[in-house]
This record gives C-alpha cells, structure tokens and sequence, in this order.
C-alpha cells in the first residue's frame, strides 16, 4: 500500500457516492430553476478543482509545502459530499446556501479556507488536530447557525419536532412534536410527493432513510449506497483505515438510541433509525470519522474515540436540535486524539515476535510523504514498540520520550518501513534513536 494508492481507492469510493447521488436527484428542479442533480456534479467539480489547484499553487510557490494531488482531490470531494443540498418541503424560511448558485460560493469557500487554514496551515504544526473539511465547513457556515444548522426556522406554526421527548408516526398530543414520522418525511422527502396530509408510514420513513433522501448531506442521499461502499473500501484497505471508530460509534448511536427510547418512550425503531441513517451521520461515520490524520493511532484510542462521538452526536441532536450534530461531535473527539494516543499501546517486550505482513510488491519508483497516522507501523513490530512516536520523539531530540518508548528494544527487522504507506525510513530513525540512547 501506498498513501497515494489509498487515496485512490477512497477517491473511486466517493467518486461513486457523488454519481449516485447526482442520478438520484436529477429529476428534482429547485425553487431556484438550478436542477438538484446537475448542482451536485458541479460542486462536486468546484470543490475538488479548488483543492487540487490549491495544492498545487502552494507546491510552486512554497519551500515546505508538498505535492499531494489525490489527498487533495479526495478532500474536494468530502467537502462536496458533508454539504448539504435540497430544499426541504416544509421549511418556513428561504435558505440560500441550501441551492444554487449560492450553493456554489459556499462550497468554494469551505474548499478554499479548509485547503489553506485547517489542511495546510494546520499540518506545519506536525499534526492535524481536527478534520479540515469539518472544521471549514462550521466555520463558514456559522453565519446560518439558526436557519441551517440548528433549523429552528424549518418549521412553521408548530415548531421542529424535538428528540428529547417521545417520537412517533402521529400526532399524539396537543403540540405535535412528536409526529417525528410526518417531519421526516416532509424534510427528506421528494418535495414534489410529500405534500400529503396522511400520516406517514413506517415503510415511508424507513425507504427515505435507507435508500433515497433528497434533503441533506449529498454523500448520505442513499444510506445502502454510503454502507456497501464503505464496506467495500474497508474490505480492501483494511490494514490502513481505522474502520473500529465506524464499527464502535455505529454500535454506540444505537445503544444511545434506546437509551433515549428508555427516557422519553416512543417508537424505538424510529429513533435508531434516524440517528443511525440520518446523512450525516451516515456518511461521516464512513469516509470522515476514520481521517487517519486526526484521530487516534491505537485501538482502544480508536474504541474510545467511536464511543464518544456516538454519544455526543446523540446528545447534540436530541438537546440542541442540531441535526447534523456528528460534525460537531466530530470535532470535538478530534481535540481529544493527542490523549487517546497514549491509551492502549501494545507493552514493548524484549522478545521477537513475527507479525503476518501483507505481500512484498516490487515499486519501480518510491514517493515518500508526511505519516498519515494510520498506526499500521505499531502493528508489525516485533517488540511491540510504535515506530512513528519514536520518530517524532527522535525529530525533537527527546530523550527522555525515547527511553520511555524502548528505542533501544529495536533490532532492525524493518516491518514498520515495510508496511509504511507514506514510506519513511521508519527502521532507520528507530536505529538512530537506539544510538542516541546508548550515547547518553
């Protein structure tokens, strides 16, 4: 494996997404006269444009910054996918970035400020601290805090149904809050069906919610499409991507759901449902909860990190009606990273155990780059030891670090750069560390 082969694979991945949804939505015109499904392909276009020529104006003009063209590309295209399209039926307030041509400023923007501040900027710092294409989007979009995030304006009369209360497929009460089955369907529904007085039913909500949304976050349109994918390209880069956050926060969001049932009653199914396939939280789980670059490298950093953003995504969209609420949760995990590091190391030993590697394969040229953080180094060592803490602890002379992590337990036998997609000479800084250590 190789970094710019796993971005391939993940550019394919969201390649597919964005068609799917693209053909999904053709036949919906917008208030505006643009077609909903022609304005994802050209999103799509600008925002993965924008981040490929930032990356490469940079290359040019900068010392320090290098060539990363299909990392950036795959950037573009989860920016173009966390946007949310779609005018929902029963909105009460004209939205303007929810369409285009505003739709196409927007997503520029966030392509733009999340390439230069949160992709670019953020990684002279040695680490990426929080998602780029997350951190850009709530920041450009604070300004509609009220109308697109929190949404308290979709609604009129009524009010938007709140989670933190029983929900169900009818009115059951004076207020109607909890005819969560109607709210859904007039959110994601195709606008030009959803104008039924009727309530909606099981079948109703769960065919928007698993297989066609055209309201929301372009890559979770389809629910089916966002799983097989994903489950595809862990299939076949599953040494690289830290698929335990999806697999733990997927797990977490549904326990959190019943827990919520067990507080507030309603119907259980429905509310799993909602949280687990909502698009956001569908498709963050998949293809942004797993940036190797800003969450943990261990397991159970990893376990943790799933955990925590499943229950902090339930709790901000049950009581602060922020129904994207995942990318907020995101973030915060995000910040958490640097202490979920520390947590779950394998113990070095002195004794040499030999891992299962993947298949040598002969490369006629080697491309080095800046680690990804995908850990994989920590799983082939022979002693247990985690290769790339070393090496930064190397990188800023820390000697103290270095004892700590058993730099001198090294016997050279090369896994780490073996397994390295990034391709460092991993084997060979751990080495130099060793030296260092048995000249103090």
């Amino acid at each position: 494996m190789t970094k710019d082969k796993l971005m391939t694979y993940t550019f394919a991945a969201l390649a597919i997404l964005a068609i799917i949804s693209a053909v999904m939505w053709m036949p919906i015109t917008e208030p505006s006269g643009w077609n909903l499904g022609l304005t994802v392909a050209i999103i799509s276009l600008i925002a993965v444009g924008i981040a490929v020529g930032v990356d490469a104006l940079l290359y040019k003009v900068t010392a320090d910054s290098p060539l990363n063209t299909m990392s950036a590309a795959v950037f573009g295209l989860i920016v173009a996918l966390s946007y949310s399209l779609g005018v929902p039926f029963m909105r009460s307030a004209e939205i303007l970035p929810l369409e285009a041509p505003e739709a196409f400023i927007y997503v520029a923007l966030i392509s733009l400020i999340g390439m230069v501040l949160f992709k670019k900027l953020q990684g002279l710092a040695g680490r990426k601290y929080v998602n780029p294409a997350a951190a850009a989007k709530l920041l450009v979009m604070l300004p509609f805090l009220n109308t697109v995030l929190l949404a308290k304006d979709h609604i009129s009369g009524l009010g938007l149904p709140s989670l933190a209360g029983p929900i169900g497929y009818s009115i059951i009460g004076n207020n109607g809050l909890d005819a969560f089955g109607n709210y859904l369907r007039s959110c994601f529904g195709n606008p030009s069906l959803t104008s039924s007085s009727a309530a909606a039913t099981q079948s109703d909500v769960f065919q928007i919610l698993l297989l066609q949304k055209y309201h929301g976050w372009v890559g979770g349109a389809s629910s089916i499409a966002v799983i097989i994918v994903g489950l595809a390209l862990f299939a076949l880069a599953r040494r690289y991507i830290k698929w335990r956050i999806t697999l733990t926060y997927l797990a977490t969001v549904t326990l959190m759901s019943l827990l919520m049932f067990a507080v507030y009653g309603g119907d259980a199914l429905l509310r799993i449902m909602f949280e687990l396939l909502i698009g956001s939280s569908i498709f963050l789980a998949f293809f942004m909860a797993t940036d190797p670059a800003s969450t943990p490298l261990t397991y159970t950093g990893q376990a943790i990190f799933g955990v925590g953003l499943g229950i902090l995504t339930v709790l901000i969209q049950s009581y602060m009606n922020f129904f994207g609420g995942s990318i907020l949760a995101l973030i915060v995990m995000n910040l958490t990273s640097p202490m979920l590091d520390k947590i779950g190391k394998l113990p070095p030993m002195t004794e040499s155990k030999e891992p299962k590697l993947p298949k040598a394969k002969q490369f006629t040229t080697v491309k080095n780059y800046e680690c990804i953080r995908c850990g994989a180094c920590m799983r082939v060592c022979c002693h247990r030891l985690s290769p790339i803490l070393i090496k930064e602890a190397f990188d800023k002379t820390n000697v103290e670090s270095l004892s700590k992590l058993h730099a001198d337990y090294c016997t050279g036998c090369g896994h780490c750069s073996f397994v390295c997609p990034a391709r460092i000479d991993l084997k060979g800084t751990v080495l130099r560390s060793k030296a260092m250590l048995r000249g103090q």
